[in-house]
């Protein structure tokens, strides 16, 4: 069998690799083993997940108003036409449809998808969206949503506000679980949740019931959610951040700091970049890249996560590490009240 699937790997984010992984082990799992692999991204050179069975290429189109790349989309094209048409399923994978509550600066691909639609459509290919998350303001993009969702083979979600959505279209769909709680195959029911707090009120009397010595920490944090935004400012952010670091260094903790994402060209989204901030000796810790951020939660090199990245708490409850919650919007919520059951 052959599956082609159109998913959101191109910035160097932990999240979204995970996701392609578990994806393809839930999909061989749902098909054959040997299925075969075609995934689409913008980033081909530097892929996280690698298996036999699987093939990267490029998305079409890639900076298509630029005059030197376009035999370069020519070329993407032609591989995205073939590929269709020898594809026995579709699967779209895209962390969100539409990216309307992130801070970080990044473009609305609804327009994309409909003209992939198209052709999925001419060729008569069933399409599977893949646990989708769909997040839209206004009515314009709620019809674009309606015609790349309509007569879809299978329909996932992983909240209920994007399932609600869809039923507002007459569009059914199912929720279902992120690909990422199956990052282990046995789902843990141990509950790892210490204390769920804003993130706006995060500060070090979180941790004064706590006996932190000689614990390894981890902060898996992202920038610019600290503080009120009408009032913000990248120094005060960091104050509240250095003193939380501060204190856990004094009750003489060691604090390993986990970037998610190493985004190449969105400052605002590079937790390496904003992290590398509070670097200290020995006692304050950086991991280097995605895959030694994925081994400290694999391997439980930490006692205590302060996860506010969201699959920095799906994968403390996945490896049964303990954590304190830092939540900061309407995605991280959902998937702690589920947890809370």
């Amino acid at each position: 069998m052959k599956i082609s699937i159109f998913a959101s790997i191109w910035a160097q984010n932990l999240w979204d690799e995970l996701i392609l992984k578990n994806e393809i082990k839930l999909l061989k799992k749902e098909h054959w083993e040997d299925t075969r692999f075609r995934v689409f991204t913008y980033d081909k050179k530097n892929p996280f997940f690698l298996d036999d069975n699987v093939v990267y290429s490029e998305y079409f189109p890639i900076g298509i108003r630029k005059k030197r790349n376009i035999f370069r989309n020519l070329v993407n094209f032609f591989v995205f036409l073939f590929t269709t048409i020898r594809a026995d399923l579709i699967v779209i994978w895209w962390g969100w449809i539409i990216y309307d509550e992130e801070v970080q600066s990044t473009k609305n691909p609804l327009d994309s998808w409909i003209f992939r639609r198209r052709f999925f459509r001419l060729f008569f290919k069933k399409v599977h969206f893949f646990r989708v998350w769909i997040n839209i303001k206004n009515e314009i993009n709620s019809k674009k949503v309606k015609k790349i969702f309509k007569n879809s083979y299978k329909i996932e979600v992983r909240d209920n506000y994007s399932f609600e959505l869809l039923k507002s279209l007459w569009i059914n769909s199912t929720i279902e679980k992120d690909p990422v709680f199956y990052d282990s195959w046995e789902l843990t029911t141990k509950k790892s949740i210490i204390w769920t707090v804003s993130s706006y009120f995060f500060d070090k009397t979180l941790f004064t019931d706590f006996d932190l010595s000689w614990k390894k920490i981890g902060l898996a944090i992202r920038a610019w959610y600290f503080v009120e935004k009408s009032n913000i400012s990248s120094r005060m952010e960091e104050w509240r951040i250095r003193e939380v670091i501060n204190y856990l260094v004094w009750e003489w903790a060691q604090v390993v700091l986990l970037p998610h994402s190493f985004h190449d060209s969105d400052d605002l989204a590079n937790d390496f970049l904003f992290l590398t901030n509070f670097v200290w000796e020995t006692w304050v810790s950086i991991k280097q890249d995605m895959n030694e951020v994925y081994e400290t939660y694999k391997n439980k090199e930490i006692d205590i996560c302060i996860a506010m990245r969201l699959h920095s708490i799906i994968l403390s409850h996945v490896y049964e590490i303990p954590f304190i919650w830092l939540s900061y919007s309407t995605k991280t919520d959902e998937v702690l009240n589920e947890l809370k059951k």
